[in-house]
């Protein structure tokens, strides 16, 4: 018993003399009076001035603390008279038990009125780099912690800090160099009791204002926590209503939340639960409201950010949109930021737009190169749904004159420098595609970019029958982007292609065509201009409206015998082929063989189609090969032969057409004159040929007689010949008796 009363004892002498220590320290403390001396060091130090405007005070119990009046630091040289920094009060202090407890702990850090005025001059020198380049300031704060530590002893600031309240601060900054100018008004901040491992509130509010007329307010709530290896703020609130300045919307709401860790030691930052509201009103859209959503994780050592379960909802509603209307959904399994590399990537990627799905896979290998791959597949694309186009729907009223050419001029501005850069491999397919009222089936492309060189190749396409099998080419290397087309169309049905994209099909039948085209140049004009290549087309069992060839046969032949024209009939060419092809020379088509099989009909045609000026000059020669009898336009079989031509001119949306009846007169002329040339010639020929059948009878009886005369004079001498060859033998005979009996007589004699 005696110990604990000689330990009473001892302590309360103990606490007698702290009593009698501070009541002497307050007697005799005088805190204005170190003000000069600060003063002094912080000019030695930085070379600017520290001014206190007001006392300094002390507080005892419950907590020992100092309060501070108004003080203000000097700006640097060159930025102005406006102090860098000045506090209209400030006050700390130090709980009284803890400090008996030799663990002192901060009560609370309590500023009002802070001001701080940040710059950045034209240089891009800020008014703080001179106190970053101060060797003496670093030196003596590194004495000052060495001092302050050996002095300390075993006494250590405990981890608890009884928090911080901020009020009515004010933060401008100027960026001279870049010509901006932000205010961070009326900010407001304040926390809770701060103790390791434990849950405190945190409230932060201010008015953010630019140059540039932008002002925002921003409030901010959340439970934060410190941790010795971890940094917490959970249930997170931030909204934030924006206007005016560089936003392109009259007002926006934004509200951000979750809950987010900062792991001290790995350096790995996450957000669960990430979620984000946003909703502007006014500018292209009336409307506009977002959500994102997802997991976050970001590395900050290797700058890796990741995603996932990422969602993105939006719902526009505007004039500008197609239908005043859309929704959009895009949502991804994970996706990956890696900012060291520059890469972006979306996995297992589905894209939304009005109800209509994209599936497949984004990855951007280099987004400031930029070089991505994508692959995107969708079962069908109705493209007339999302833009509200409806075939047909065009208000009727008289036609307009149609311009000869290009009222105005469009300039298509191609991002030069970014198509040299860039570096693309991606596929994109879609099973049905309808767009502009057409029905598209089996589109698959693959589009490839590389040092300037962009292609779409292959390309195919199934549409109406038939098949598309072609490339698209892009050159960007130069100072104007070349383009070029090369596409293969077979087995297409042109008439329905027709109807459904124009509601006219003026041409039917079963087409191929075949293109080759290039061009250059960034104006509409231009590629015009510069257009050059090949095309040809075929089409078999067609028809073509706004034109009967018989019809104009029969009228052409009721002008010629100066008769009533017939009655009109349906303005329709049926044909059982049709082929042309043609050569583009500096924006000017030019053909020379057109060909048409009609019935009874052969046409021919060459022109020219100046695509510049968007005008036609076109001949046609329809050459009857028979009768058209039972067809409408009567028999007109001596008018077989004869060429009707037809002059196509004017502009190609709304040609004329007219039979040359001059060049048909001239024509029929030269067609009678030479029916009647050769007529006479048939007579002459005729004649002739008479003559030669009468001479050549004539001369075959001459001969005949002659023969017979020669034969019977040749029978004559025959005769004659064989009397005297008779004669002559007949005394050859009696010679030789004569000569044979002398010889016997001889003979005889001699025996």
């Amino acid at each position: 018993m005696k110990l604990v009363k000689y330990l009473l004892l001892a302590a309360g002498a103990l606490l007698l003399l702290f009593v009698i220590g501070l009541g002497i320290f307050i007697a005799t403390f005088d805190a204005n009076a170190y003000k000069q001396e600060l003063s002094d060091l912080v000019r030695k130090q930085t070379g600017r001035e520290l001014r206190f405007e007001g006392d300094v005070g002390l507080t005892f119990y419950p907590s020992l603390g100092m309060s501070l009046g108004r003080l203000s630091f000097a700006n640097a040289p060159g930025f102005g008279k406006r102090p860098m920094l000045a506090v209209e009060k400030a006050s700390v202090s130090v709980d009284l038990l803890s400090l008996l407890r030799l663990q002192p702990e901060i009560a609370r850090l309590v500023l009002d009125g802070l001001q701080l005025d940040l710059q950045r001059n034209v240089k891009g020198k800020t008014n703080w780099d001179d106190l970053l380049a101060t060797p003496e300031a670093s030196t003596a704060g590194n004495e000052a912690e060495s001092a302050a530590e050996g002095s300390a002893g075993n006494m250590q600031i405990a981890g608890v800090f009884g928090g911080l309240q901020l009020s009515n601060a004010d933060i401008r900054w100027r960026d001279a160099q870049a010509g901006v100018e932000y205010e961070a008004s009326q900010l407001n901040l304040a926390t809770g009791r701060i103790e390791p491992d434990r849950d405190f509130p945190v409230q932060l509010s201010l008015r953010l204002r630019g140059g540039d007329g932008l002002d925002a307010g921003l409030t901010l709530k959340a439970q934060g926590r410190l941790g010795a290896k971890e940094v917490r703020l959970t249930a997170l609130q931030l909204d934030t209503e924006a206007a005016g300045g560089p936003l392109p919307v009259k007002k926006a709401l934004i509200r951000i939340g979750g809950d987010l860790a900062l792991a001290l030691g790995s350096k790995q930052l996450s957000v669960q639960g990430f979620s984000l509201q946003a909703q502007t009103e006014g500018g292209p859209l009336q409307q506009a409201k977002a959500e994102l959503g997802g997991d976050i994780g970001f590395d900050i050592e290797r700058q890796r950010l990741t995603v996932a379960g990422l969602s993105l909802e939006t719902d526009l509603t505007g004039e500008t949109l197609p239908k005043g209307q859309m929704q959009t959904g895009l949502s991804s399994r994970q996706l990956v930021v890696d900012l060291a590399a520059r890469s972006v990537k979306l996995d297992d990627l589905q894209l939304l737009i009005d109800g209509q799905r994209f599936d497949g896979f984004v990855d951007v290998r280099d987004y400031a190169q930029p070089a991505l791959r994508f692959e995107l597949q969708a079962e069908s694309l109705d493209v007339d749904a999302l833009t509200g186009y409806q075939p047909g729907a065009a208000e009727t009223g008289p036609a307009e004159p149609v311009a000869t050419g290009s009222a105005q001029d469009v300039h298509i501005a191609l991002p030069m420098e970014l198509l040299r850069r860039l570096e693309l491999d991606g596929k994109l397919g879609v099973g049905l595609l309808r767009v502009h009222g057409l029905k598209l089936e089996q589109l698959s492309l693959r589009v490839l970019a590389d040092k300037g060189q962009l292609r779409v190749q292959p390309m195919t396409l199934a549409l109406y029958d038939g098949r598309l099998d072609g490339e698209i080419g892009l050159d960007a290397r130069g100072k104007q982007p070349v383009y070029r087309v090369g596409q293969k169309l077979s087995g297409f049905r042109i008439g329905e292609f027709l109807t459904d994209f124009m509601q006219d099909d003026r041409i039917s039948g079963v087409a191929n065509l075949d293109v080759d085209l290039s061009t250059r140049g960034e104006w509409l004009s231009e590629l015009k201009k510069n257009l050059n290549g090949r095309l040809a087309l075929k089409v078999e069992d067609g028809a073509l409206k706004g034109f009967n060839l018989r019809y104009e046969v029969a009228r052409a032949k009721a002008r010629l015998k100066n008769q009533p024209a017939p009655p009109e009939e349906q303005q329709k060419t049926d044909f059982s082929a049709l082929s042309m092809s043609a050569e583009i020379r500096d924006g000017v088509l030019y053909s020379k063989d057109l060909n048409i099989q009609a019935p009874l009909i052969r046409v021919g045609g060459e022109g020219k189609v100046d695509l510049v000026s968007e005008t036609i000059d076109y001949r046609v020669d329809a050459k009857l090969v028979g009768t058209t009898r039972g067809q409408g336009a009567g028999t007109v079989d001596e008018l077989s032969g004869l060429l009707v031509p037809v002059a196509i001119t004017g502009s190609w949306l709304d040609p004329k057409i007219n039979v040359l009846y001059d060049d048909l007169l001239k024509a029929d002329l030269a067609r009678k004159n030479a029916q009647l040339k050769a007529q006479v010639a048939a007579e002459k020929a005729e004649l002739k040929k008479k003559l030669e059948a009468e001479k050549a009878a004539l001369k075959a009886a001459q001969e005949k007689k002659v023969a017979a005369e020669k034969a019977r004079l040749q029978k004559e001498l025959e005769l004659k010949k064989a009397r005297e060859k008779a004669k002559l033998e007949a005394e050859k005979k009696a010679a030789e008796d004569k000569a044979k009996k002398k010889l016997e007589d001889k003979l005889k004699k001699l025996f």
